[in-house]
């Protein structure tokens, strides 16, 4: 048996002991608040970021104009900093464990101060496809084998065309499957454009089947999150509508958002999410068109201004930077007596800003809690305002804990908009 030398046994043991060290460190609160932090710290002007961390750290501002202010005070057990938004503009903040050693570097962007109409109101979402989506193959009359599966075609995938022409609708795509003739589709999968050929086969009562089942056109309900004067343009849902067969983000063609009527509430209990159970028709006044539909909500113009009674001069906005753990309201409709504002609170920050799911909240009203047992399907987009001022809006609710649930920043929905509308801009 061979002996290791004491030399060999030390070092194995100072590494074991690093290694420990190594790992306790990463573990622990200071680490953890410090790879909370954003890659970019956002503040509105005139508006004040805060922040506490329990190592007893300074922090420095790097910045070529006066962008941004900052306050930092070093109690015993950790660090309070403030940093206000000045003039709009970039700096860097630096923070560095003892006053020497640099341990994170972010971004501060102060961005221009803005007011836009909070919603809350419950609006029907009715969408046609850019293309047509697969949402599932078959087999014709069960035996004969799908061409559309042989030919590679899977469920989620987006057909844009047909030998070159644009698709634009289902009924498009049966008359052409009838005619019998092979066919050249152009269809996007996961972001990627290829072209299969299939031909279609004849069933058992000889007409002509592809093996494939499509859809062109999605209808919904949510809840209007805001109105942007400076525009005209709207931001809703606060995240993707997505086919409920694929979960494929619908790509939009042309939409409608429409005025509508939440007409009873089936209230969500643990492990069965509720839903606010809304109607329009046809018929229903149409409150403006739906340029984008995307993992941020769906977005476009307004035929008319928006106005909340509650807040009929509006509310400005809150930066990412600026929202904080504590109490917080949550605008939305639950019946025909309109936009209600009830109390929520932001439970905690997930640490990633640019997502749809940058903070938890969680519902406090007894009222709220009473009628629909917390968050429920067609809320999505209920604005969340803290201290006055429009901080996000609700995306998700928690399956396990309905009173919980997902909320996306404002400032995020505010840059979709402005993507939507630069994109609809430059198509035409």
């Amino acid at each position: 048996m061979k002996m290791e030398k004491p030399r060999d046994l030390q070092k194995k043991a100072l590494g074991c002991l690093l290694a420990a060290f190594a790992a306790l460190l990463l573990s622990s609160e200071p680490v953890r608040q410090l790879s909370a932090l954003p890659e970019t710290i956002r503040i509105s002007e005139g508006s004040t970021a805060r922040m506490s961390f329990a190592w007893p750290m300074t922090a420095a501002v790097s910045q070529d104009q006066p962008v941004v202010s900052s306050l930092s005070e070093t109690l015993s057990d950790a660090t309070r900093l403030s940093l206000t938004g000045e003039s709009e503009g970039r700096a860097s903040l630096t923070l560095r464990l003892l006053g020497f050693l640099p341990v994170r570097t972010v971004d501060i962007a102060v961005d221009e101060s803005r007011v836009v109409a909070p919603g809350g109101q419950s609006v029907g979402v009715a969408l046609s496809t850019d293309g047509v989506l697969v949402v599932g193959l078959s087999d014709p009359g069960g035996t004969i084998p799908s061409p559309a599966r042989l030919a590679g075609l899977k469920a989620g995938d987006i057909i844009s065309a047909i030998d070159g022409a644009p698709l634009t609708s289902t009924a498009q795509l049966t008359e052409r499957v009838a005619s019998g003739r092979p066919m050249s589709l152009t269809l996007e999968r996961n972001g990627a454009r290829q072209t299969l050929d299939v031909a279609p086969v004849r069933d058992a009562g000889g007409s002509f089947r592809l093996g494939a089942w499509v859809r062109d056109s999605t209808a919904g309900i949510g809840t209007m999150t805001f109105y942007d004067p400076q525009n005209g343009g709207y931001g809703a849902l606060g995240h993707a509508i997505t086919d409920a067969d694929t979960g494929t983000i619908l790509p939009v063609q042309r939409g409608d958002l429409m005025e509508s009527v939440v007409s009873a509430i089936r209230p969500g209990r643990k492990g069965e999410p509720g839903e606010l159970i809304g109607r329009f028709t046809p018929d229903s006044p149409v409150l403006g068109s739906i340029l984008a539909n995307n993992a941020r909500g769906i977005y476009g113009r307004l035929d008319e201004p928006l106005q909340n009674e509650l807040y009929p001069d509006g509310v400005a906005i809150m930066s990412s930077g600026e929202v904080q753990p504590g109490p917080a309201q949550l605008l939305t409709t639950l019946d025909g007596s309109g936009v209600h504002a009830y109390d929520c609170e932001i439970v905690r920050l997930t640490g990633s800003p640019a997502s749809e799911r940058g903070f938890v909240l969680r519902v406090t009203d007894q009222a709220l809690l009473d009628r629909t047992g917390g968050i429920v399907q067609g809320m999505s987009g209920s604005p969340i305002l803290q201290n006055g001022r429009l901080a996000g809006a609700v995306t998700h609710v928690f399956v396990s804990d309905p009173t919980r649930g997902y909320g996306i920043f404002i400032e995020n929905m505010l840059d979709a908009l402005e993507e939507a509308l630069a994109a609809s801009e430059k198509a035409a």
